[in-house]
């Protein structure tokens, strides 16, 4: 229950904020806070770069194991058909000691 009105006291007082127009004196529309720093946009790149690779390995990755996946269903049905060929190794001789 308290959860609930300490959420709800949270929304009020957020509501307030907007409605009172105390956001309005946030700068809007500087080329720091639009764009970032040229370290912040270095960083940035250095990210995408970084996850590029990262999906082109999983993707290099999904494709190996789908060519696994398939080959090991081509081993299954090869074994499956090979099975009743298969003769039991039985000795019908028996020999005395």
């Amino acid at each position: 229950m308290k959860p609930i009105v300490l959420t709800l006291q949270a929304v009020c007082l957020l509501g307030l904020g907007v409605l009172s127009g105390c956001t309005s004196t946030m700068p809007t529309s500087t080329a720091a806070t639009r764009f970032g720093t040229s370290q912040d946009q270095a960083t940035i790149q250095v990210l995408h770069k970084r996850l590029h690779e990262r999906e082109r390995t999983v993707a290099i990755q999904s494709y190996q194991i789908e060519v696994l996946s398939s080959q090991l269903e081509a081993l299954k049905r090869i074994d499956q058909d090979t099975r009743p060929q298969r003769l039991p190794m039985r000795n019908s001789v028996t020999v005395a000691p």
